[in-house]
């Protein structure tokens, strides 16, 4: 690693001329700086295989996945190569040109397979940090970038030491990518140009930057913005082009509302001699997800020789009477030697309304539909056969008593909270980000987001039905593999990277969580990582699942949960804009010891405007 100060020299220029140069020192201090003699011996051009693989221009927008903008450098050849005095010409807010030269003393050397990250101003705070970047233009040079990368259209252009740039005009740079329908150039410009960069997707090279055809509308797709620098894993292009795609298996999938969920197919094509992944979410359309559906996330998870997966699509069959519905999908972040998204990485789903006219009453009060969406919205699964005739009977055996039947529709609500199947799955994701990372303006006081809690409860929660044959074996399956997953993630790894003695894991850990650990156990887990016994991963479990954490949490996951289940939204989403109404419920269930029929809490979120007219648009 190196730590050897670089200079950075600055160009402005307005596309025709060059304006006076700035010359400023920064450091940089990461695993992609790696100096050595052969990395010294790398000829001054380096080689053709370092490519533009990411372009994210929206950060620190209202809604932006990352609070500033970023642009990714990959090298998808055999050979490392030296950035050293490479320069990157970008197009700026007002089209207005920046170039950008980058020398160190020591080298700025790129592995085979390896990412360098360089982080611009952004637009304000919204979103997530950017992971450590490699060069970081926007903050600490002398002279910082203070101007955003254009949002919608525009140029990134790779500059080796003795090229140059002219704008449109090939000459000896190393590569370009363009972006928006009014981009200054791109390559291969009669096939169209790649779209701009939305506030949470980020202009991404297919194959994790290993697909290089000279055409930026065929090599590059919006996808979710995955900032990786020096620290990524490598990811080796060990062909010209991946070895299996993913894509979903039709361009529009079909259903009734009725039909309870859609199950939709992906396949994968090519060599499957490996295993391989794939992340799925939905992206958009018209169906509102509060009322028609319920949000899908998560990963499919290919074994050598498997060619197709489905996910399914909770439906909700409201009583509004509506046109026919769209809910736009997505495949996104492959994972697998070889493995990319192919060329239908986005598909449609249909959804064929089943109402003939305006009802005259809210689908909520039967108890089929009632208990029907408790598992959609509690669960995330279709209820099983004996499950959903038990709590039906649980309510219908007050007959026509209505004091009686409020009293059980009550009961039974709680009960999905209650349930060992949620207290293992919702819970314990719940309990996983509470314990280990720190508020954030994205995620204030430590709660999951909305679709972080929803992706991370349907996976591992997936295929788990309580009480079926193997079903314990599948839960704890699903669970060992979300965390396995989660001590990965960019966010964990910055609060706790890989260098951290175990002590140090285990005590930060155990503070962010508020000490539940007594000495004993404290001192167990650092010896279990010290012989190998515990892992990563194991030791965030124990904490997490640790008894007293779990009391402490019980409330707040409980109110939380209300907001999530019945309402669909985070407690600070809009109608609400801050956390007065979960504050409200949260001392309200606390004053009462924890029973929510004296607090009436579960009550009032059940009788509430806002989850009824989920169900059935109110009459003008």
């Amino acid at each position: 690693m190196s730590n050897a100060p670089a200079r950075a020299e600055l160009r402005r220029s307005n596309c025709r001329s060059f304006a006076a140069r700035v010359t400023a020192v920064t450091a940089f201090a990461l695993l992609v700086f790696v100096t050595n003699e052969a990395a010294r011996a790398q000829s001054a051009n380096g080689s053709p295989d370092l490519v533009i693989s990411q372009v994210y221009t929206r950060g620190g927008a209202a809604g932006a996945s990352y609070q500033r903008d970023f642009v990714e450098i990959f090298n998808r050849g055999t050979q490392a190569v030296d950035m050293n005095s490479y320069g990157l010409n970008v197009t700026l807010e007002g089209s207005a040109s920046l170039l950008v030269r980058v020398t160190s003393s020591r080298g700025i050397v790129i592995q085979p397979g390896r990412y360098l990250l360089i982080a611009f101003k952004g637009d304000g705070v919204d979103g997530q940090p950017l992971p450590t970047p490699d060069i970081d233009l926007g903050i600490t040079l002398p002279v910082p970038v203070t101007t955003n990368l254009h949002p919608t259209n525009g140029a990134v252009v790779l500059v080796p030491p003795d090229g140059s740039y002219t704008t449109c005009t090939q000459s000896s740079w190393k590569d370009l990518v363009g972006y928006g329908p009014q981009a200054p150039c791109a390559e291969g410009r009669p096939e169209g140009v790649p779209p701009s960069p939305t506030l949470t997707e980020s202009l991404q090279r297919s194959g994790g930057g290993c697909v290089e055809t000279n055409v930026n509308a065929a090599d590059f797709r919006l996808s979710p913005a995955l900032p990786r620098n020096s620290g990524w894993p490598a990811n080796p292009c060990t062909q010209q082009t991946p070895t299996s795609f993913f894509n979903f298996a039709a361009p529009q999938f079909d259903t009734q509302e009725g039909a309870g969920h859609a199950e939709i197919v992906v396949t994968r094509t090519g060599d499957l001699s490996q295993p391989a992944s794939v992340e799925y979410s939905v992206d958009g359309g018209s169906a509102f997800e509060r009322a028609d559906y319920t949000t899908a996330a998560g990963r499919l998870r290919f074994a050598p020789g498997e060619s197709q997966k489905t996910f399914d699509v909770l439906l909700t069959d409201d009583a509004t009477q509506e046109l026919n519905e769209t809910v736009g999908l997505l495949i996104w972040k492959p994972s697998g030697v070889g493995a990319a998204v192919g060329v239908r990485d986005r598909a449609t789903l249909v959804i064929h309304d089943n109402d003939l006219g305006p009802s005259n009453s809210n689908p909520v009060d039967s108890s089929a539909f009632f208990v029907r969406q408790h598992y959609h919205d509690f669960l995330n699964r279709e209820p099983d056969d004996a499950g959903l005739q038990f709590w039906i009977d649980n309510i219908e055996k007050c007959g026509a008593d209505q004091l009686c039947r409020e009293v059980k529709r009550v009961d039974t609500s709680a009960a999905f909270f209650l349930s060992i199947e949620f207290q293992r799955t919702g819970f314990l994701v719940y309990r996983l980000y509470k314990a280990s990372l720190p508020e954030q303006v994205a995620r204030p006081r430590s709660l999951p987001r909305y679709l972080e809690f929803v992706r991370d409860t349907q996976e591992v929660g997936r295929g788990v039905v309580v009480g079926r044959a193997g079903w314990e074996q599948t839960l704890e399956a699903n669970t060992q593999q979300l965390l396995e997953d989660f001590v990965t993630r960019t966010d964990f790894a910055v609060e706790y990277p890989e260098s951290m003695l175990p002590t140090d894991y285990v005590d930060k850990l155990n503070a962010r969580a508020g000490a539940p650990l007594t000495q004993v156990e404290r001192d167990q887990l650092v010896a279990g990582l010290l012989t190998g016994k515990e892992t990563r991963a194991s030791v965030l479990r124990r904490v997490a699942e640790n008894p007293e954490f779990t009391r402490r949490e019980t409330n707040r996951a409980f109110v939380y949960m209300q907001y999530l289940g019945y309402l669909r939204r985070a407690p600070n989403d809009a109608p609400d804009t801050s956390f007065a109404g979960f504050d409200f419920w949260l001392s309200k269930l606390e004053q009462f010891g924890g029973d929510y029929r004296s607090a009436e809490m579960v009550k009032a979120f059940l009788s509430s405007t806002e989850y009824r007219a989920r169900f059935q648009t109110p009459t003008p």
